[in-house]
C-alpha cells in the first residue's frame, strides 16, 4: 500500500464490489472524516442509491483508496468526488465511466498522470486538479489519456475542468478519436494547455488557456497543440485531422504559440481569442522521422477563420503563420494548403521576415478579408514559394516603423512566389509612427505577381518591384 494509505477497511468494503454489478450504479465518495488521512485514502462512506432504485446498496465502506472505488465500479458507473485527495500516483480510469467532481478536487506534488485514461467512453466532469507547479520541466499532467494507433481510444471527454500548476501539459491526449476538451479552464502550465497526439475527429471549444510557462530546458510551448509524434512515419504516427478549434481564449505563451497545429489535416482553428503570445496561430510542418533537422509533412486543407490575435509588446514572431514543407526556396517538399479568412491581427511584425500573417511553402492558399492593424513594418509577408497564392481583400492599417527600414503593407520577401493580389488596401487610421510605407515591395527577382484593383493611395510608393514581376490591372 501506498505511504499514508489506512490500514483499516470495514468487513462492508466487499459490497463494493457486489454493487457495482449492478446496472445504473452511481459511487458518490463523500467527504472525509475529521482529521482522516487525504493521502490516496478514501472517506469513511460511500453511500449509493436505495435499493429500492435497484442499485446495491453500502453505507460504510470503510477507507479504501480511490483507485479502489474506481476499480470496484461497473463499467459505464458514475463516480462522484465530493473532497480533496491528494495523490501521490496516478488516478487509473481503466474502464468506461463518468468522473463527476462534486465539491470535490485532486492534487499532487509529483510529476505525475493526475487522472490516467486507459478506456474509451470516459468523462471527466467538473474536475478540480492542481500539479505541483509549472516552473519546472516534467512530465506533470492533469489529464492523460492514452490510445494506441490500432485502439484509439474512442469518446473520451473533458468539460468544465479547472486544471492548474502542472509541469507539462493541463490535458493531453494521445491516439483518441471522436474526443472533446470544452469549457475547461487551463492555467499555469510548463508545456502545453490541451496537447493532441495522433487525435481524430474531435473538439477543442470554449476553453480558457492562460500562462503557459516554457521553463527550461523545453524549447518551446503552446496554448493549444494538435500534432503528431515526430519518431515514426504516417503509419505508426498518423496527421491529426479533423479537428475544430474554436471559441477558445488563450493568453500568455510569451516564449512560443497560442494555437498550433504541426502537419495537421482538416484542422479548423475558428473564432479564438489569442492574446499575447509570441506567434498567435502556427499552422506548420511535422519533422522528418528520418531526420529531426528537416521537414516532411506540411499542414493539409487547414482553416483559420474569424480568429482575434493580439499582442502589445513589440518583439519577434508573426500572428498567423502557414507554412509547408522543406527548407529552402522552390522545395519539392508538400506544400501548406487551405484558407485564412476574416482574422483579425494587431501588432506583431517585428522581425526579419515576421508580420501579421506570414506564409510561406503553400500551394492554393487563400488570404482574404484579413486585418491586420498596428504592426511593425509589414502586414503581409510573402516569404518564400508560394503557389497559386490569392491575396484577397485584405487591410493592412498603422503600420508603425522599424528603424530606419521602410514599411510594407505586402512585403514578398524571396523568390518562387505565383501570387494574384486583388482588392487589398493600406489604411492609416490606426496611426503609424511616420516614415515612408509601400504597398507592396518585391525585389527578388522570380516571382509572378499579379496586381488587381488594390488602393494604395495612402503610402507613399504603391509598389517597388524589380523590372518583370508585377502586372497591374486596374490601379491608380
Amino acid at each position: 500500500m501506498a505511504r499514508g494509505e489506512l490500514l483499516a477497511v470495514s468487513r462492508r468494503a466487499a459490497l463494493l464490489g457486489a454493487a457495482s454489478t449492478v446496472p445504473g450504479l452511481v459511487l458518490a465518495v463523500a467527504s472525509a472524516r475529521a482529521g482522516a488521512s487525504t493521502v490516496d485514502a478514501a472517506p469513511a462512506s460511500v453511500p449509493v442509491a436505495p435499493a429500492s432504485e435497484g442499485v446495491a446498496h453500502s453505507d460504510d465502506v470503510g477507507a479504501a483508496r480511490l483507485q479502489d472505488v474506481l476499480d470496484a465500479a461497473r463499467p459505464d458507473a458514475v463516480v462522484d468526488i465530493t473532497r480533496a485527495w491528494s495523490l501521490s500516483a496516478p488516478l487509473v480510469v481503466a474502464r468506461p465511466m463518468t468522473l463527476r467532481f462534486v465539491g470535490g478536487a485532486l492534487s499532487t506534488d509529483r510529476d505525475i498522470d493526475l487522472v490516467l485514461v486507459r478506456a474509451p467512453r470516459v468523462r471527466v466532469v467538473d474536475a478540480r486538479l492542481v500539479g505541483s507547479g509549472a516552473m519546472h520541466s516534467g512530465l506533470g499532467r492533469g489529464v492523460h489519456a492514452v490510445g494506441t494507433v490500432g485502439e484509439p481510444l474512442t469518446d473520451v471527454h473533458v468539460t468544465g475542468a479547472e486544471i492548474r500548476g502542472f509541469s507539462h501539459d493541463g490535458v493531453l491526449f494521445d491516439h483518441c478519436t471522436r474526443f472533446s476538451v470544452t469549457d475547461c479552464v487551463i492555467t499555469d502550465i510548463g508545456y502545453a494547455g490541451v496537447l493532441l497526439f495522433s487525435c481524430v475527429g474531435g473538439s477543442v471549444l470554449r476553453n480558457r488557456v492562460a500562462r503557459v510557462l516554457q521553463p527550461s530546458p523545453y524549447p518551446n510551448s503552446y496554448g493549444i497543440e494538435a500534432v503528431r509524434a515526430t519518431s515514426d512515419g504516417l503509419a505508426g504516427a498518423p496527421r491529426s485531422s479533423r479537428i475544430t478549434i474554436a471559441d477558445n481564449h488563450v493568453s500568455d505563451v510569451q516564449q512560443w504559440e497560442g494555437i498550433d497545429t504541426h502537419g495537421g489535416e482538416a484542422i479548423s482553428i475558428l473564432r479564438n481569442r489569442v492574446d499575447n503570445c509570441r506567434v498567435g496561430i502556427a499552422v506548420v510542418p511535422s519533422k522528418d522521422e528520418a531526420d529531426a533537422t528537416a521537414t516532411k509533412y506540411a499542414p493539409i486543407d487547414c482553416a483559420v477563420v474569424d480568429n482575434l490575435v493580439t499582442r502589445s509588446e513589440d518583439g519577434p514572431g508573426s500572428g498567423i503563420v502557414v507554412r509547408g514543407a522543406g527548407e529552402v526556396v522552390g522545395s519539392e517538399a508538400e506544400r501548406a494548403t487551405g484558407v485564412v479568412l476574416r482574422n483579425t491581427v494587431t501588432g506583431y511584425g517585428d522581425g526579419d521576415r515576421d508580420a501579421g500573417i506570414l506564409v510561406y511553402l503553400t500551394r492554393n492558399l487563400t488570404i482574404a478579408h484579413n486585418r491586420c492593424d498596428g504592426g511593425v513594418r509589414r502586414g503581409l509577408s510573402l516569404y518564400h514559394s508560394n503557389e497559386r497564392l490569392a491575396v484577397i481583400g485584405n487591410t493592412v492599417d498603422g503600420l508603425r516603423q522599424q528603424g530606419t527600414a521602410t514599411s510594407v503593407a505586402i512585403d514578398v520577401r524571396a523568390g518562387a512566389n505565383d501570387a494574384v493580389l486583388l482588392d487589398n488596401r493600406y489604411s492609416a487610421d490606426a496611426g503609424g509612427r511616420g516614415g515612408a510605407v509601400y504597398g507592396v515591395m518585391c525585389r527578388q527577382a522570380g516571382n509572378d505577381l499579379v496586381l488587381v484593383a488594390n488602393d494604395w493611395a495612402a503610402t507613399t510608393s504603391a509598389v517597388v518591384a524589380t523590372t518583370g514581376v508585377v502586372v497591374r490591372y486596374r490601379e491608380d
